[in-house]
């Protein structure tokens, strides 16, 4: 502070806490600040206020008092058309950088008017400087006259003597800026210098952070608006550090798109995984509900907001800087759509060539499985066949001479035996034995007490009746079986009588 005596104004933050207002306070004659003005710039989040700076002087009071604001809308670079940049940059033009304005304007309301503020370079010095102008008279003289009042404000006509105010740093290595007013020059033609009247300091801004005003100096300013002069200064020197001490990006607003486009890029190439795996589980994806009449369907509701939503809700570009940021945009979903695409495809074509071998194992296995009950089968038929070439032989081969195999001993001849009134078997044909059931008499081990010798027929053996007795393969006949006493004779019909037992008891 130089001088508690002095009105100084302060840059505070704002008591609301809201981060992009503050607070103008006022100290005079050594009493404590207190709210003077209010501060507002505009929302950053908004996407109406991006790529440009704003800001608005309003009553501390009343708040819905507007006293003066800035907008500076910046000029951005061209684009460049170098390959290795845009190959550098993703494929996608350098975006384009704003450019320090040259000038901005303050527009005043009550009565309004438009201050256009020069920045410029010290001829002496070499510092910058900003220059503005404002009209002697800024009010409108009354009068009866509907002549007078058909006629523009005197802040509007070329006509009006104005007054020329600069802001310049006070040494190339200060933060410091003195505000003055440009002295007049006393010489009519304004040729020469040396009838030229020194400056006289207005304010000046300290660090950047305290504007102080020189009240005696001040009453030297002939001019009908002083509010309107400290309202200017004001925001000449809050735009001074602000948008020419500081950063342009932060200044103006500048979304880092690159960064959030190449965030959404890694996002989506770790989410690759999942969307291949996705595509590999295609084919076992429930089937869909059925579809409702359209009378009966409910009506869609989208929990987030959809890409056409936010399309509409956003302004259209009104500068370079948006234009570039929907370009690579678009450009990266785009690459994003065409990577998405190429994994889809390639998922697709491993899904392909896996179910094409999973088929070829499959179809491999059954050819060999096949292969072998066919040659099982083969193998079978010709078992089959040799045996039905073999009793096909044996049944069609004639009879021949020759003895027969001897019976076992104590076995008749079941030939020579059969029960009368039966008939001989054919040829061929072989005669199932009938036995007779024993006794179990444990005291006639022997077989009963009625039971012939072991050496007696035990069986009798029934046939079908034929043209001829079966005969042996030697042609001769059997010997006649004697009768169990020798009593008989051996004829050729004792062999077709049964002999009566005898008890070997009685």
């Amino acid at each position: 502070m130089l001088d508690e005596n002095l009105p100084t104004f302060y840059l505070s933050p704002s008591s609301d806490n809201i981060k992009h207002h503050a607070s103008v306070l006022l100290s005079h004659y050594g009493s404590e600040p207190a709210p003077a003005y209010s501060l507002r710039h505009p929302d950053p989040a908004l996407p109406g206020s991006r790529n440009r700076y704003a800001v608005a002087l309003y009553d501390s009071y009343h708040p819905e008092i507007l006293y003066g604001e800035v907008l500076l809308i910046p000029e951005w670079t061209q684009p460049s058309l170098s390959q290795d940049e845009i190959r550098r940059n993703g494929g996608v033009p350098p975006p384009p950088q704003p450019i320090l304005p040259a000038s901005f304007v303050i527009q005043l309301y009550n009565p309004d008017q438009q201050i256009v503020v020069q920045q410029g370079v010290s001829r002496w010095s070499a510092t910058p400087q900003w220059v503005f102008e404002m009209p002697q008279r800024s009010f409108r003289q009354p009068s009866v006259s509907s002549i007078d009042r058909t006629q523009s404000d005197p802040t509007a006509t070329e006509t009006t003597p104005k007054l020329r105010f600069k802001w310049k740093k006070d040494g190339k290595l200060s933060k410091d800026y003195v505000c003055s007013l440009s002295g007049k020059n006393t010489n009519p033609d304004g040729s020469k210098r040396k009838n030229h009247e020194p400056d006289i300091t207005l304010s000046i801004f300290k660090h950047l952070k305290e504007i102080t005003m020189y009240e005696p100096n001040l009453s030297r300013v002939e001019m009908e608006d002083p509010k309107g002069l400290e309202i200017v200064m004001l925001l000449s020197a809050i735009v001074i550090r602000e948008v020419y001490n500081g950063h342009l990006r932060e200044t103006f607003n500048v979304a880092d798109i690159p960064r959030r486009l190449s965030n959404e890029a890694t996002a989506s190439r770790k989410n690759s995984s999942d969307r291949t795996a996705k595509y590999k589980n295609i084919c076992q994806t429930p089937p869909a509900p059925p579809r409702l009449p359209t009378t009966q369907r409910p009506p869609l509701q989208s929990p987030h907001p959809t890409i056409s939503d936010n399309a509409n809700s956003r302004p259209p570009p009104t500068d370079p800087r948006s234009q570039w940021e929907l370009d690579a945009e678009t450009a990266v979903l785009k690459k994003q759509v065409e990577r998405e695409e190429r994994e889809r495809r390639r998922a697709e074509h491993a899904e392909t060539k896996r179910v094409k071998k999973m088929l070829e194992e499959e179809d491999r296995k059954a050819r060999q499985k096949q292969a072998e009950v066919d040659k099982e089968t083969e193998r079978l038929k010709r078992e089959f066949e040799r045996e039905q070439r073999e009793m096909r032989k044996q049944q069609q081969q004639p009879p021949q001479g020759g003895s027969r195999p001897p019976l076992p001993p104590g076995r008749p001849n079941a030939s020579a035996l059969q029960i009368p009134g039966s008939f001989p078997a054919p040829h061929g044909y072989a005669q199932p034995p009938v036995q007779r059931p024993h006794s179990t008499n444990p005291y006639y081990p022997g077989g009963g007490p009625y039971m012939q010798p072991s050496n007696a027929a035990s069986s009798v053996v029934f046939s079908r009746p034929s043209t001829g007795a079966v005969r042996p393969q030697d042609g001769r006949r059997p010997n006649p079986k004697p009768s169990f006493f020798g009593l008989l004779g051996s004829s050729d019909h004792s062999n077709q009588r049964l002999a009566k037992k005898q008890s070997a008891v009685f």
